[in-house]
């Protein structure tokens, strides 16, 4: 394996494109992509998924990126070990990031392109995951930052935590329900209504919290349909077929127009969930903690 092949993978890697990568590093197109299949080869793994005009790494080509990145920098090192030049050298760094599905996280990928920018070498390797998955992902290595919701963030000494973004539960209500008219709805409102809810590996601790909230206001709440989107639960919710929960974070002020449903907010939520930016306290560097601190409010 040569280190000229892994720089040709990991600019391809960063630019999503054998076009652009090739004119960064001045060669052909056809250099390029046989440099990148006779890796693949040597490795036995694909490392792009390849379409008709996209382009995205398969989770071995994510995991050789990281690798990878860290190998080059660790030679660049090396090159500069005995240099006198005091001019600061092009750091090559990459940085996993969890986020959540769904969710309206503008101002995460805002931030994540002003601090690429302000730090040359630097890549995110974006993956979006559920609440239990990042939280999973975080704690064993699998991300190096991830922001997810503060209910699936307890009880983990090891995380540092910070405010992303402020969060509440709510609920779609089709036009034609009576409660439709309300902005705020209770638990106990639910008595008589059919709930559509997330499958429940996807976001356990709230199926929970919805159930017992039924409970503890004298009724077994009701739930015929789960989903593993919010498309699909605000679709049902259109036809009729029962009241989706949601998140306020996931509300970007143009669902009810499109869904012709109406969106309220819970008054029984005592949950915490807002979202929170958290990394490893036992995985963290400099440059890491720089990015969490830009990310909090």
């Amino acid at each position: 394996m040569k280190l000229s092949t892994l720089t040709y993978f990991v600019e391809v890697a960063r630019e999503l494109s054998f076009t652009k990568a090739a004119e960064k590093l001045y060669v052909s197109q056809p250099t390029l992509s046989r440099h990148v299949q006779e890796l693949e080869s040597e490795l036995g793994v694909s490392l792009f998924q390849r379409q008709s005009h996209d382009l995205q790494l398969t989770a071995d080509g994510a995991k050789l990126l990281v690798a990878a990145a860290d190998v080059l920098e660790r030679v660049e090192h090396l090159s500069r070990m005995f240099s006198d030049s005091s001019t600061e050298q092009t750091t090559q760094k990459v940085f996993r990031i969890g986020y959540l599905s769904h969710f309206n996280l503008a101002r995460l990928y805002e931030v994540l392109s002003r601090f690429e920018s302000d730090h040359p070498g630097m890549q995110f390797l974006l993956s979006a995951d559920g609440p239990l998955g990042l939280a999973e992902g975080l704690g064993d290595g699998h991300y190096d930052l991830i922001v997810d919701i503060a209910s699936y963030l307890q009880d983990q000494p090891a995380f540092q935590k910070g405010l992303f973004m402020e969060n509440h539960l709510q609920i779609a209500i089709p036009e034609g329900n009576p409660l439709a008219a309300q902005k705020t709805i209770n638990f106990a409102d639910l008595k008589n209504e059919t709930l559509i809810l997330f499958e429940r590996q996807q976001s356990p601790i709230i199926v929970d919290y919805v159930i017992n909230q039924g409970l503890q206001n004298g009724f077994n709440l009701r739930a015929n349909h789960y989903v593993t989107n919010l498309e699909e639960g605000l679709s049902m919710a259109a036809m009729g077929k029962g009241l989706p929960f949601l998140y306020s974070g996931m509300n970007d002020q143009t669902l009810e127009k499109k869904y012709h449903i109406k969106i309220a907010d819970l008054q029984d939520d005592s949950l915490d969930q807002n979202i929170l930016v958290a990394i490893n306290q036992q995985r963290t560097s400099e440059l890491l903690s720089q990015l969490f601190e830009t990310l909090q409010q």
